[in-house]
């Protein structure tokens, strides 16, 4: 091979190469940028007690109770408790009741775990 034949591929060969770095630089762009940009909930403003209250169509004080419970999911960075919309808005999505239960599954909840003292006694 002679060198005026390597040479004359050392364009093609360099293009090449830029094409791969500009595919690189591209990708690791928007890795950075994945890592770098805030989710949603990082965005998210918190919010007072009162417009929690709101959102759940609650009282400020059943509120206030269902905190103290630890039901609620909520922030006290201060003095004041703060809350996330969206953690509020999955918390009420996620204690949806899945209706009545039948009169026999209300007593089979209502008899687990008693025992039946009168078995074996004798009555006079």
């Amino acid at each position: 091979m002679n060198n005026k034949t390597s040479f004359e591929a050392v364009p093609q060969i360099v293009a090449r190469l830029e094409n791969k770095l500009d595919a690189l630089t591209e990708t690791v762009s928007k890795i950075f940028q994945r890592l770098y940009t805030p989710t949603p909930e990082e965005q998210e403003e918190m919010v007072t007690i009162k417009v929690a209250a709101s959102i759940l169509h609650l009282s400020v004080s059943r509120v206030r109770a269902l905190v103290q419970e630890g039901r609620v999911p909520c922030y006290k960075p201060g003095r004041n408790l703060m809350f996330l919309p969206s953690e509020l808005r999955r918390w009420l999505s996620d204690s949806k009741r899945r209706g009545q239960s039948s009169i026999e599954e209300q007593m089979a909840m209502m008899t687990k775990g008693m025992r039946n003292s009168a078995k074996g006694r004798r009555f006079s």
